[in-house]
């Protein structure tokens, strides 16, 4: 019985997630962007990503479309609203992955991702649509940001702002408790979590805890 309810349980998430990501890139339109494959090599094009991560690229509009699978993307450049924006494919804590805009890459990478007129939560299935129990409907916008240490390959969810809520203190405090000083700050509350952007930069810049080390003669 309770190896079912685990089946059942995991199932529900999947599918969840599964809606998440198809809403927050499955409508995304061609857009004008340039794709840096793993080796260096660009195109640029249009581009458009898939429900399943992958990009269906062409050179122009007239042009055959190409499937780029996203795993030999090194990244994405897309120009949005007149500034050009990367994103790079990344693998969430839960095994999933999706593009996320970079914000600051350095001895932390900040990440972001917006998803909007959706949310989920436990309840009979409605007119709005549902399943197993858990229904869905339209809702705000959720904006979220993960992070990770330079060269780890998954990131971790950090904050976010909407629907769904995340205990930024305690989240960032353990992230960042090899410097102090910034724990006290977010303890504090001198930054909360809408200065995540700033908190990142903080460590980035403040936090540098390597030292040189002294000889046996004292000198460096």
């Amino acid at each position: 019985m309770n190896n079912n309810c685990s089946l059942v349980f995991n199932l529900k998430k999947a599918i969840i997630v599964s809606f998440l990501l198809v809403f927050s890139i499955g409508f995304s339109q061609n857009q004008r962007c340039t794709i840096y494959l793993k080796g260096n090599t660009s195109i640029t094009g249009l581009g458009k990503i898939k429900t399943d991560g992958n990009i269906k690229f062409k050179l122009n509009s007239d042009s055959e479309s190409t499937i780029y699978e996203a795993g030999l993307i090194d990244r994405i450049e897309m120009n949005e609203k007149g500034s050009n924006e990367t994103y790079k494919y990344k693998k969430l804590k839960n095994n999933f992955e999706q593009w996320l805009k970079v914000i600051i890459e350095g001895r932390v990478n900040l990440y972001k991702s917006d998803v909007s007129g959706i949310y989920f939560a436990p309840g009979a299935m409605n007119t709005a649509g549902g399943f197993g129990g858990m229904s869905y409907g339209g809702g705000g916008n959720v904006t979220s940001y993960y992070i990770n240490h330079e060269g780890e390959s998954e990131v971790f969810k950090i904050t976010s702002f909407g629907n769904i809520s995340k205990n930024f203190k305690n989240a960032a405090s353990d992230f960042f408790k090899d410097c102090p000083v910034l724990v006290e700050k977010i303890q504090n509350k001198t930054y909360t979590k809408n200065d995540i952007e700033e908190v990142v930069e903080f460590y980035n810049m403040q936090c540098d805890q390597t030292k040189a080390i002294p000889t046996a003669s004292g000198t460096k």
